[in-house]
């Protein structure tokens, strides 16, 4: 007996180092470490990832591919497909078998043991007949959570264009301010020049000359401000387009009228509102799961089992099985009162987030309207200055234009052009942002019909 019993105690500790190895805290944390690390490798695989052809939209779909938010999304996708099928899974026939063999050792007061080698062999069906609700509902809300999943696609797809088109538009508009700052600080300087030359030969006073050259020493100032704002621009563009911007393409607009008037009228199926919907949806079958959790569950059970021991007779069993759980402690109901909650919070919800989607469009519309006009506004005052500058430049070699006047008018007129260039900017940005909140600007990419992961190249 004491030999029997070191042998099972020899035999416990050689199925218990069967387990998985469990890993240490430092193990564990360096391992979380290492994936953090970004290495050269990696950015070089972002930036070979994005194949730029120059055009807007093309480079534009393969930056919304490529994102690591988009593939993230995509997977999750995948998962919940995979959810929708476990969830199936609980009302189809389920089938399990178990096997067992060894010796059976018996010992009895006064008389010899005995043994016998054997093995057994179970094998049970079982088929779900009621249980409810739950799994009706456990497959309803794996599909809306699939729903919501692919929600979420449209949502970063869509801001990704978004954030991605307005990196575009800022470093060519700060290209486009750059370049009309540069000509005028050329034409600036000679003039500066000019002026220096006739307080030299005592035509004009040296305190016009100090004036001028204050104002154009500003503009010096602002090319500094504006070549850091390219280099912060520069480094936005390359996090999407993973390249230094070189030689871009001005972007035009792609919301036409026809697109106006479908936000104006379907702006209630904006991505972000179905997926609210979706949430309250989801909400109400988790509370109809936790709800027939309450009650007892019917299925139709068969099996076979043959004994361990050769004078025993093999066992069958047909017949349905009810289980009901009498007291849980209160564990159901607690559970049913919080699917409850969680549905009134997804109701509120959804009630601010069409409250704010109303909101949002109005108070786009208004400020498209405001910069289309603003826009017109800059457009005939830049007709004016251009044409006040020809009849200065045509004065000047009379004396009833002098050259601090004529610097005056082309700062002023280059202030009118800038202003022009930011407001149109603002505009274009603001158009993508209403496409993008509708869940147009990807179908307008041609990313409508994308439905399947797509993996980054290596």
């Amino acid at each position: 007996m004491k030999y029997r019993g070191k042998v099972l105690s020899v035999v416990l500790f050689a199925l218990s180092s069967c387990g998985a190895p469990q890993n240490s805290d430092a193990n564990l944390k360096s391992e979380i470490t290492g994936l953090s690390k970004v290495t050269p490798r990696l950015l070089e695989q972002s930036a070979s990832a994005h194949k730029l052809s120059g055009n807007f939209k093309s480079d534009l779909s393969h930056a919304i591919l490529y994102s690591p938010e988009y593939l993230s999304a995509m997977s999750a996708v995948a998962a919940t497909k995979s959810q929708i099928l476990l969830a199936n899974a609980d009302r189809k026939l389920q089938v399990s078998a178990t096997a067992n063999a060894g010796q059976i050792v018996k010992n009895g007061a006064g008389a010899s043991s005995t043994k016998d080698h054997g093995a057994s062999v179970n094998l049970w069906v079982n088929q779900l007949i009621f249980d409810g609700g739950v799994n009706v509902a456990s497959i309803d809300l794996a599909r809306v959570k699939s729903f919501i999943a692919e929600m979420d696609v449209e949502l970063v797809a869509n801001n990704t264009a978004k954030e991605a088109a307005a990196a575009w538009v800022n470093i060519d508009t700060l290209n486009a301010r750059d370049t009309l700052l540069q000509t005028l600080m050329t034409k600036t300087e000679k003039m500066l020049k000019q002026m220096e030359t006739l307080v030299a030969s005592g035509m004009i006073d040296k305190s016009t000359s100090a004036s001028a050259e204050i104002a154009v020493r500003a503009l010096f100032l602002e090319k500094a401000n504006i070549n850091a704002q390219i280099a912060a621009a520069s480094a936005s563009y390359m996090v999407f387009f993973g390249s230094i911007p070189e030689n871009l393409s001005t972007p035009q607009s792609l919301l036409t009228p026809a697109d106006l008037i479908q936000i104006q009228r379907n702006w209630s199926s904006a991505p972000i509102l179905l997926q609210t919907s979706a949430q309250v949806v989801a909400a109400r079958k988790s509370l109809s799961a936790a709800q027939g959790g309450e009650k007892p569950t019917v299925g139709f059970k068969a099996g076979v089992t043959s004994p361990m021991e050769k004078d025993e007779r093999t066992t069958y069993a047909i017949g349905v099985e009810v289980a009901w759980i009498i007291g849980d402690g209160g564990r159901r109901k607690a559970n049913t009162a919080a699917q409850a909650a969680n549905l009134k919070a997804a109701e509120q919800k959804l009630k601010g987030a069409k409250l704010a989607g109303k909101r949002d469009l109005d108070t786009a519309l208004s400020r498209r309207n405001t910069l289309i006009a603003s826009l017109q506004t800059l457009a005939a005052q830049e007709v004016s200055s251009q044409n006040e500058l020809k009849i200065m430049w045509s004065q000047l070699p009379t004396g009833q234009t002098s050259v601090r006047q004529l610097i005056q008018a082309e700062e002023k007129a280059y202030r009118t052009s800038d202003q022009k260039i930011s407001v149109a900017s603002e505009l274009l940005k603001l158009d993508f942002e209403m496409l993008a909140s509708s869940g147009l600007l990807t179908k307008k990419l041609g990313l409508v019909a994308n439905k399947k992961t797509t993996k980054a190249e290596k």
